[in-house]
């Protein structure tokens, strides 16, 4: 039987944009990609996702790895977290947004979404690659509502206590990525005591670069 594999998206995205390049993770692994606007309905109880309990191996980048970490018990039996630029605090004090920020951007989603969106894809002018366009085309498809309930979440929501199971997670992150930096993610090193670090010297923020 092949391992399953559920990989959990960030803000207004959908890692299956990218499908030729990370199945080659775990080629013989049943991949199921969750898009923004299924995470979106489940940021409270991730868990809860259809078939996310059958995963051997679940992949949360940016808001789907707070997501999990703020809301279950841990990694369950059995199986393994991989977070991609992972942070316990979008509002952390040397990153780029703030609460009151993610609260109008979510206002301003409701009138100008387009606009909007370019406004937030300016944090990844400094990470190389043509994957901020595939983001930025994947972003479009999805409804104002959705898009604010992310910001809210990210703008209400952090990391305070320690995450049971740790020794079952790792965690990626790249030493270019100027979206999320290291100094950040290094941070969640007090929550996740028994996790594996692993910083990918060469990588920014997008989840090809990290995982392969």
């Amino acid at each position: 039987m092949s391992e399953k594999w559920i990989w959990l998206p960030d803000w207004a995205s959908n890692l299956g944009i990218w499908e030729d390049d990370l199945m080659d993770v775990a080629p013989s692994a049943n991949h199921n990609y969750v898009q923004y606007s299924q995470l979106a309905e489940y940021l409270e109880k991730p868990e809860e996702i259809p078939e996310f309990k059958k995963a051997s191996t679940v992949v949360a980048w940016g808001l789907g790895a707070l997501s999990l970490m703020c809301s279950t018990a841990g990694p369950q039996k059995g199986q393994k977290w991989i977070l991609l630029s992972p942070y316990a605090d979008f509002c952390d004090e040397i990153g780029n947004w703030t609460v009151p920020n993610l609260h109008f951007m979510a206002h301003q989603l409701e009138t100008t979404t387009e606009p909007a969106l370019k406004a937030f894809m300016e944090l990844f002018e400094d990470d190389f690659g043509d994957w901020q366009d595939d983001w930025f085309d994947e972003a479009k498809k999805y409804d104002a509502e959705s898009l604010a309930k992310g910001l809210m979440y990210l703008a209400s929501h952090k990391v305070e206590s320690v995450i049971p199971n740790s020794e079952n997670i790792q965690v990626l992150y790249g030493r270019l990525d100027a979206t999320v930096q290291p100094e950040w993610t290094l941070k969640l090193k007090e929550f996740l005591p028994k996790a594996e670090f692993k910083e990918r010297p060469k990588a920014g923020h997008w989840p090809p670069m990290l995982l392969l």
